[in-house]
């Protein structure tokens, strides 16, 4: 099992667990050494995939590891927030989007609801 939840984290299994991975942009440039060669085109970004979180293959990890997907994306998108109520709302989109994002892809006949 290998699903992309978001445009930032994935979930897969490797047959013994939830694996939850977060894509990270890695910008050569800011290595620690690097040093620009004249002339030559700055390097590209690469995209990574790190593992961020494992869970265990039960009903109860697979909750816990969309917990921790909705909880992070919610934390990076609140550097702005200020008030607990701000954050607040910010992981309330996020959920809504992770369960719509989860709704949509699923060809079963169900749908999800966090927290239930």
């Amino acid at each position: 099992m290998n699903v992309q939840l978001t445009a930032n984290f994935a979930l897969r299994s490797d047959g013994a667990q939830f694996i939850v991975s977060q894509r990270k942009l890695v910008d050569p440039t800011k290595a620690p050494g690097y040093k620009a060669v004249e002339g030559a085109p700055a390097p590209e970004l690469r995209e990574r995939w790190d593992d961020v979180g494992y869970y265990p293959l039960s009903t109860t990890g697979l909750r816990a590891a969309l917990d921790s997907v909705r909880f992070r994306s919610a934390v990076t998108a609140a550097d702005s927030a200020e008030t607990l109520a701000e954050f607040m709302t910010l992981l309330s989109a996020e959920t809504a989007e992770l369960v719509t994002a989860i709704n949509v892809a699923g060809s079963l006949d169900f749908t999800v609801k966090l927290g239930a």
